[in-house]
């Protein structure tokens, strides 16, 4: 039987959307029976997994392992969290199943050591919980690298006013605020940019236009990831 992945999404629902067309992309395949069998939990009501950490809000935890519980019952060989904010808790949702949990945050360093190890400065594009929660810089300054933000442009941060766009559905008005936000980071000293936001992948192009670094996509990563596990 072909390896079973398991998408814990919903989180949000167009960046779920955006990681299954990466993943299609990325598997290679002549016909329809070559591609990935996938089961995704998509739950939407899952509470604000930024406003948990910023504002000690609703906690989403009980909901996320609803959705990882219907994974492992249902047989899956992997899973995937296409929801970078979420990996807050990647420890509490990997124990609580014997199937191995993809960390979205491990995917993208290592395809930023593999394709330019000499990149220091990073430019991280992600919520405001994400970067308080300190997901990406925790693993990207082992190997010596320094994460940058807007968080300290408080409440006119283009990068929280780009994914708001992105979950009301108002995507060309999103990337031309995230295309703003890349391009200030690039002026700040990013040599490179990483969209850590599944909202943010689902939008931007690689890279964005007129910001002349490179730029890696957390949900890219995510979907190579389980595409070389799954297949080798």
């Amino acid at each position: 039987m072909s390896p079973l992945l398991g998408v814990l999404g919903g989180m949000g629902p167009a960046a779920t959307a955006d990681f299954l067309a990466k993943l299609a992309a990325y598997t290679p395949a002549a016909r329809d029976q070559e591609h990935i069998a996938t089961i995704v939990y998509s739950d939407p009501t899952t509470p604000d997994r930024s406003d948990a950490i910023l504002n000690d809000g609703e906690n989403p935890l009980p909901a996320m392992f609803r959705g990882i519980a219907f994974l492992d019952e249902a047989g899956c060989d992997l899973i995937a969290i296409p929801c970078n904010t979420a990996h807050h808790w990647y420890d509490d949702l990997a124990a609580a199943t014997t199937v191995p949990v993809v960390h979205i945050v491990d995917a993208v360093a290592a395809q930023v050591e593999r394709e330019a190890p000499d990149t220091t400065v990073l430019g991280l594009m992600a919520t405001d919980g994400t970067i308080q929660a300190r997901i990406y810089e925790k693993v990207l300054t082992q190997s010596g690298r320094r994460v940058i933000d807007l968080t300290d442009l408080g409440p006119d941060n283009p990068v929280m006013a780009g994914i708001r766009a992105v979950k009301a559905g108002a995507l060309d008005g999103a990337r031309d605020i995230l295309t703003a936000a890349a391009r200030e980071l690039a002026a700040r000293g990013a040599q490179g940019l990483i969209y850590g936001c599944t909202d943010v992948s689902a939008v931007l192009d690689i890279p964005p236009d007129d910001v002349d670094v490179p730029a890696w996509d957390a949900a890219d990563a995510l979907a190579i990831s389980c595409v070389n596990r799954l297949r080798g």
